[in-house]
């Protein structure tokens, strides 16, 4: 919210759930519910009878999600620029799964999206 009036109005007709252990803010948005867990995130999700999500996360929220076995597309995208360090895109247990290259996007800026398919 933090990022000004026209990123807000860019996600107002989308439902947005925001994962977080540490906090359960409350705020005047109709469309965002938070959740402490993922388990919480889940029966939010099924109550609203969703049938797909959108997950952009960090590394621990993203290994949640491929623990439960219930992410079926990745999409990374690569910018152009180097470092030396950084974060991890996955952290916590222990998972393997396949990818199948569906399709690669070059957007602007010089950036590559890649799609991918879990294989389970």
């Amino acid at each position: 919210m933090s990022w000004g009036d026209d990123y807000i109005n860019d996600l107002k007709n989308i439902n947005i759930i925001i994962l977080s252990e540490t906090s359960s803010k409350q705020n005047e948005f109709s469309n965002v519910t938070y959740c402490n867990s993922i388990e919480n995130c889940l029966k939010v999700c099924e109550s609203l009878k969703y049938e797909k999500l959108f997950i952009s996360g960090g590394a621990t929220i993203n290994n949640a999600f491929m623990e439960k076995g219930i992410v079926d597309n990745i999409i990374l995208n690569y910018n152009p620029f180097v470092l030396s360090k950084g974060i991890p895109l996955f952290k916590g247990n222990y998972f393997e799964n396949r990818l199948r290259l569906e399709k690669i996007v070059r957007e602007k800026e010089a950036i590559v999206q890649v799609h991918y398919s879990v294989i389970n």
